[in-house]
């Protein structure tokens, strides 16, 4: 079961990959809220925008997630300042919870004990990113809804995982 979920993973965060690119902005950091975690990023440059991947661990309910997402710069807040910039995409994710109790379509359920719960999902992302200009750091607001099914046998909507990342850019 490790093999698959570890070959998933690894499927997902090169399928979302741009073929034949040299990335030239890269960036690793920590992202706060709902989906705490680590992530690490890459970009290219693509006509007037930017697009790469994002790919993340997060960590929730006791639990490990491997998020990949594509993403896609968008420089729309330009006349504002040159350092803002729009973040779209989408992906998915999979890993494992550990709870004794769980939400799914408005119920909760709870269980005798802690049960592994295995999970997969579907991911959106946007954020606003600012890059502060005399030092390679980015500091970043972000909403990531998701969808995911959770064995045996539950759907969970979670449309409220708002976060603020911190990374460092090279």
């Amino acid at each position: 079961m490790k093999r698959i979920i570890l070959s998933v993973i690894v499927l997902i965060m090169f399928s979302m990959m741009p073929a034949g690119a040299q990335f030239e902005n890269r960036q690793a950091g920590m992202r706060f809220g709902y989906s705490f975690g680590l992530y690490y990023q890459v970009t290219s440059p693509a006509g007037n925008s930017e697009v790469g991947a994002l790919m993340m661990a997060s960590f929730r309910k006791g639990g490990l997630q491997a998020t990949g997402l594509r993403i896609t710069y968008e420089y729309a807040l330009g006349s504002l300042s040159p350092d803002f910039k729009l973040v779209w995409g989408y992906g998915g994710h999979v890993g494992f919870m550990v709870t004794d109790n769980i939400t799914s379509m408005g119920e909760n359920y709870y269980f005798p004990e802690e049960r592994f719960l295995p999970l997969i999902g579907a991911d959106g992302y946007a954020a606003i990113e600012y890059t502060i200009p005399p030092i390679p750091v980015t500091l970043t607001l972000s909403y990531k809804p998701f969808v995911e099914m959770v064995t045996p046998a539950f759907f969970r909507f979670v449309p409220y995982d708002f976060g603020f990342s911190v990374a460092y850019l090279f």
